[in-house]
Order: C-alpha cells, then structure tokens, then sequence
C-alpha cells in the first residue's frame, strides 16, 4: 500500500457519499441508496481505474459504522419495551428463518444448485440488514412506535440466529451431518455471556457513570464512551461472537442512565459517517457484469424476500397475538438482506461449498430488497388496505376468533396466583444458572491463562495463584447458589400450599407431613439443578488439588455459612435493584421534564407550571384529588400526574393521591405559592383539622322512579364519588349489615349512610335529586 493511500481513499468515499446524498436529497430520494450509488461510482467495476486503492482496509473502517449503529440503538434500548416484544419477535424469527432455509432448499435445483448451497441461500435470505432497519426507522421518527419496538425485537434475536447459523452451516459443511450438540452449546454459551455481560456491566456501569458526570471535556468524554463500545465488541469477538452484540450489550448497559442522553449527542456524528462508509462499501462490492449475468437468479430471490419473508415475518408476529396491521408494517422493515448475508455467503465461498456467483447474487438481491422494502415501508397503508380487501371473510373471521381464544387463555393465564407467584423466582433461577456458569468460565479462564503463559513475576508460585482464584471463585459463586436454592425453596412452598389450599388443608395444620415432603423435595430439586449444573460447568471445573480446594471450601459454606450467604444474596439483589430504580428516576426525571414542557406548549399564556412532589407525611396523602379541595381552596389546577414513570393528563378527580406522586399545577403566581403551602402542609399540622371533623349517619329511601333502582351499590359509586358508606339496607323487614357490593337496590330500600359530616351533606343533596 502506497504511503497516505489511506487517507486519500477515505477522502474519496466521504466526499463522494456525501456529494451523491445531497443530490439524493434535493431528489428526495433515499440517502441509503445514494451512499450505495456513490459506493459503486468509486468502486473497481465502474472505471477501469478505480479510485480507490485499498478497499479492504475501507471495508474494515466500515465495519465501525455497524458497531456505533448497535451501541447506539442499546443506549436507546429499554428492557421493559423489549420483554413485551420478546415473545412475539422470537415467534416472528423462527417463522421466517425455517420459511427461508426452506424455500432456499427447495429453489435450490431450479438453479443447478447442490442441497446444501440452498441451505447457504436461505439461511443468508433470513437475515435482515441491521444498518437498513434501524436508519429507516429514524428517518420516519417511529423508533417509540409499537410496530418498531416489535421490529427492534426481531432485529436482535436475528443477530443471535446469525450466530447459530454460522455454527451450523460451517458444521454441516465440514463434517457433512448436523452437530446439535455445538448448536446447543453455542446458544447456551451466548445466554452466558448476554447475562454475564450484562449484569457485571450495570454494577460496574453506576460507578462509570457517575465518574462520566462530572467529566466536562468533550473529548475525553466521547473517547471513554467510545472505548468502552469497542472494548464490549471486542471481548465478545475474542469468545467467537459478533461484535455487533458486544456493541449493542454496551449501548444496553448505558442505556436509561443520568448521561444517556449525552451520550446520544456525542455518538451520532460517529454513527452518521461511518453508516454511509458501510453503504458505501456495499456500493463498491456491486459487479454489474456479475448482476447482468445472473439476472434471473436475483430477480425471482428478490422477489421471494420481499413477499415470502414479509409474509413469514407477518404469520409469526399475528399467531403471537399482534394487531395484523401492526404486524404487516412490522413486517415490510424486514423483508431486506444485508450485512450479515455477506458474511454467510463469504463463509460458503471459502468453505468451497457454494457456486462461486453466490456472493455476487446476495450483492444484488440485497440491492433489489433494500430498494423494495424502502417503497413498501412508505406504502403500507396502501398495500395493507389492498391486502386486506382481498382477504376472504371467512379468513378474517378465523383471524378474530384465533385473537379471540389467545385473549381468553392469556386472561385464565394472567388470573392464576400461583404463576404470578412462581414467575420471578423462575426468571431469577435462570439469571443465576447463567451467572454461575459464567463465573467458573471466568475462573477457568484465568487459571488457563496462569498455567499456559510464562508469567516471569508469578515463577514458582503458579500454582498457588491458581489456587487463590479458585477460593475466590467459590466465595463468589456460593452466595447466588444459595439465591438459586433459595428461589426453588420458594417455588416448592407456593407449589404444596397452592395445592393443600385446593384440599382445603391448612399448611400450618399439615404439621410434620408437609415439613417432610418440602424437605424431600427441595433436596430433589437442588439435587436436580446440581446435576445441570456439573453437565453443563464440567468442562470448566478444575482438577487436582484446585478441584478438593473448590469443592471442600463450597461446601463449607454452605454448611457452616448459611445465614450469612443468604444475607450476602440478599445484598446483591438489593445492590442490583438499585442500579435499576436509580435508572427508572432518571428516566421519570425526563419524563417529568417532557410533560411540563407539553403543558407549557398547551398553555402558552401568562401561567405558571410547576412540579411538586407529594412527601410522605404530606396531608394529601390517601385522600382523592377532588378530597383535597386544591382548586377550590387555591385556584390552581393539577393538569397531570406523574407515578412510576407513568403520566396521566387529565387526571380523574377520584384518584387516590400517593406518597412521592409528582403533581403538574397550573395557576397564576399567588395561586401556585398558596397551592404549595397547602401541600407542604404535614399530616401532623393538619391532625387538628382533622379531628375537629363529626362524623355522621342519615338514613334515605329509594323511591320507585329513583335512578338507582335495580343497580348494585358498586354500580352507582356512592363511596367513589361522595366518601360514605352505604352500612345497612332495610328491606321489608329485613334488615342487611354491611352490605355487599354486588347487591342490587329496589325500590323503597332504606340505605344507612355513615361519613364525614361534609360528606353526607353532600351524599343527601344528591339523594334529594335522585329519590
């Protein structure tokens, strides 16, 4: 390579993407496309002199615009968000991932192709193009969208499908047969390290942060952030993953934290230039004679990407219960290939495994797609109204009914006690599997390192260091082992009282039986557990004295220890809970500011707005907003509510107001320092007021044109609307005490009100009305 070629070849590829774009922006044309043309012009298949010299190394800095893209979109990433969307994106992924392997095989011989070229085919068919979605996405501001969120879903499983199907491909290639064993073991080993990562990632990411806050210089800023994305992709490209996960695992960790926003700021230039290198290397890669020569090929792939695997992709997210037009737009954002199919289609070629045209086909189907899924994602609605206008009814009909029965069976799901008992233990039983896992990993790791490599300052003493990271390990790893028996105990008692109480025996009756079952079970279920624990662990297990050390020491704790490692999982958890609400403030804290600036935007008058936070001996506390008399007594007005990261404009004036809600006041300058005072009022200061207050009981009868008859006292709300109890009903000799709800009134009751004087007066001159 030729001194300063490098920078002369990243010159031309910006210069001419950013020239090309504009022009395509002035055409109001899709800017992917024009780096993608641009691309082509500079590229060795468009002048018989390319101009430039050394696209490998260009491609290997266009790699960087994948892993800003991902670190990017998981400093956006909200966990909640994704665990609504995992079970329908995961439906989605298996659904066009066995629809494109499939149809890969069977088009196969059509092109003269062998079985497991199709394979090849359809397995690069099934991957969508990250660096295509996501900009897409951003350029018609839908990332907040449910039909985006669903589309990020798949997009991430996706990355880990990819992984997979490199296992596989590369497997049935050299060995002829399917290993699923390596299958297994890959997807177990990304669990890992996805947990691993993850949850190390948030302990040590609070300290980071709160270091990052109180860094001022730009520079040095973006440059920690930036080491610290490359850093991740990195680590998981040394244990054989794709540094696209790494990247988006450090975006994850990052994301909903104090500096997140910063972050975003400071990341998009880098993003921005380096995506539009990635197009434009894709651009260069483009071989029209290739494309000409295999036009038929790339014509019939293209349209089965488009149709079949938008089709597929639809099927899985509708079966999972998705609306079928949020589905359909879902749907059009994956019927592309990209990044990955490339590799794929590498990997066939050096295996010499595939037909030499194959990478050249996958440049110009991915070319066709992009440009198809760009016209179907602007034309949707269109496309969807004519789908759906040519459905029969017959189809739509079995369509609802299906939502119907998945409707039902999710509400029977969501009323079971026992499962919404057993879901976080089993949840927390998983995370601390991998957890373990992860950690005799680390352990045999270092210890491979100390034993393999000439460490000059350890000398004679390896083995002993080995040792010492052992004891390390096991005082590291019995605490979440005793969290994870800890979770299998509580299963097991839920499980036996859920089925005494079917039997109608109390569990404290059941005495020594039910002592003796748990126990018997617990030690089945731990044994159970140890069992796939060894399986799986085994190969990272040490031998030797390091193994007696291990094992003698484990069990010691757990013997002698077994109060002080529950506290120790104890601190842990609550160690980790807090990492998590410390990001649920900062993310109520924007939230809060958002709304205040939509209500100043609705109320663009001479008005002050203002946040004030309920304080947990404040007077308000537990009583309804229309109870605590705000507006009639200061002028202000509460235009919304904010709790738990939820806000609600216009809230109901029965709500209930609780400690540390966040109340948006609108009023005039004296109104809002009167409205502060009253909140500011303790529940101590106000217990004067309170007592002077008389309670009352009146008696009223329901007369026969009275609209309350024949509706149950739940039905007309005399509690939530007045603050009284209806405490007796005398029914034609009958007398009721304390009625139930779901009584229904007749004519001539006798209702026995009792409340707060205040109340009752109110309650009467309603019943005056309405008897």
């Amino acid at each position: 390579m030729e001194e300063g070629s490098l920078i002369k070849d990243l010159a031309i590829v910006v210069a001419s993407a950013g020239t090309v774009g504009m022009l395509f922006h002035f055409l109001r044309l899709p800017l992917l496309l024009g780096y993608i043309v641009s691309g082509f012009i500079i590229g060795p298949h468009f002048l018989s002199t390319p101009f430039v010299t050394d696209a490998y190394t260009i491609k290997q800095l266009s790699e960087l615009g994948v892993i800003f893209l991902m670190f990017y979109v998981g400093v956006e990433f909200d966990l909640e968000k994704l665990k609504r969307a995992a079970g329908s994106a995961l439906l989605a992924v298996l659904s066009q991932t066995i629809c494109m392997v499939l149809i890969g095989i069977l088009i196969a011989p059509i092109f003269g192709w062998s079985g497991l070229n199709g394979m090849f085919l359809g397995a690069l068919l099934a991957i969508t193009s990250t660096m295509v979605t996501i900009p897409m996405l951003k350029e018609q501001n839908a990332m907040s969208k449910n039909f985006a969120q669903l589309t990020m879903g798949i997009l991430i499983l996706e990355d880990i499908v990819a992984i997979l199907l490199l296992v596989i491909l590369s497997g049935i290639a050299i060995t002829g047969y399917l290993e699923w064993e390596a299958v297994g073991r890959v997807t177990f080993l990304v669990g890992v390290f996805v947990v691993m990562v993850f949850v190390c990632g948030k302990f040590f990411a609070s300290k980071l942060i709160r270091i990052m806050q109180k860094v001022t210089a730009p520079e040095l800023f973006v440059l920690v952030i930036i080491g610290f994305a490359l850093g991740l992709g990195e680590l998981a490209n040394k244990f054989h993953f794709s540094v696209e996960l790494g990247a988006f695992l450090a975006g994850s960790i990052l994301s909903q934290s104090a500096i997140s926003k910063r972050i975003e700021h400071m990341v998009e230039p880098f993003r921005d230039i380096f995506s539009s290198i990635f197009f434009a290397t894709i651009g260069m890669m483009i071989d029209p004679v290739a494309i000409v020569s295999n036009l038929h090929q790339i014509l019939i792939i293209s349209a089965i990407v488009l149709f079949a695997k938008s089709a597929a992709c639809w099927f899985g997210l509708f079966a999972s219960g998705e609306r079928s037009d949020t589905a359909f737009q879902s749907a059009t954002y994956i019927s592309q290939i990209g990044e990955f199919s490339f590799i794929i289609a590498a990997m066939g070629n050096s295996l010499k495994v595939t037909d030499p045209s194959l990478i050249s086909i996958a440049v110009g189907v991915s070319l066709l797609t992009i440009i198809g899924s760009t016209i179907m994602t602007k034309k949707h609605e269109a496309l969807y109204a004519f789908i759906s206008k040519k459905t029969p009814e017959f189809l739509k009909h079995v369509g609802i009914f299906y939502h119907n029965v998945l409707h039902i069976i999710s509400l029977e799901i969501g009323k079971s006690a026992l499962i919404k008992i057993m879901r976080r233990p089993a949840l927390q039983i998983i995370w601390y599997f991998f957890l373990l896992t992860g950690l005799m990993f680390l352990s045999y790791y270092a210890s491979h390192l100390i034993e393999s490599h000439e460490v000059k300052f350890l000398g004679k003493y390896k083995p002993q260091f080995v040792i010492t990271i052992w004891i390390l390990a096991a005082f590291v790893t019995m605490p979440i082992f005793i969290g994870a028996i800890k979770n299998i105990n509580l299963i097991i008692t839920s499980v036996i009282n859920e089925a005494l109480l079917s039997l109608k025996i109390n569990m404290i009756k059941g005495g020594r039986a039910v002592n003796l079952i748990q126990s018997i079970v617990l030690a089945i279920s731990m044994l159970v557990f140890g069992a796939i624990f060894l399986s799986v662990a085994s190969n990272y297990l040490p031998s030797g004295t390091s193994l007696a050390v291990f094992v003698l020491l484990s069990g010691a704790l757990c013997i002698f220890f077994w109060r002080k490692l529950i506290s120790a999982n104890n601190r842990f958890e609550i160690m980790f809970m807090e990492t998590f609400n410390s990001e649920v403030h900062n993310k109520d804290d924007e939230l809060r500011e958002n709304t205040l600036q939509k209500i100043k935007a609705k109320y663009p008058w001479d008005v002050q707005i203002k946040n004030h936070k309920i304080r947990k001996d404040s007077q308000l506390v537990g009583l309804r907003i229309i109870d605590s008399k705000l507006r009639e007594q200061t002028g202000a007005t509460i235009v919304a509510v904010t709790r738990g990261g939820y806000t609600c404009y216009a809230p109901n004036p029965y709500s209930t107001i609780f400690p540390d809600d966040y109340l948006l006041l609108l009023g005039k300058k004296h109104q809002m320092d009167t409205a502060a005072e009253l909140l500011e009022k303790s529940q101590e200061a106000a217990k004067e007021q309170v007592m002077k207050q008389k309670f009352a009981i009146e008696t009223v009868c329901i007369g026969a044109t009275s609209e309350l008859v024949r509706k149950t006292i739940g039905d007309t709300n005399i509690r939530g609307k007045f603050g009284v109890n209806i405490v007796g009903i005398q029914r034609r000799g009958e007398k009721i005490v304390t009625p139930s709800r779901n009584i229904t009134l007749e004519e001539n009751d006798i209702l026995i009100l009792a409340g707060p004087d205040n109340a009752i007066t109110r309650a009467l001159e309603f019943f005056q009305i309405n008897i």
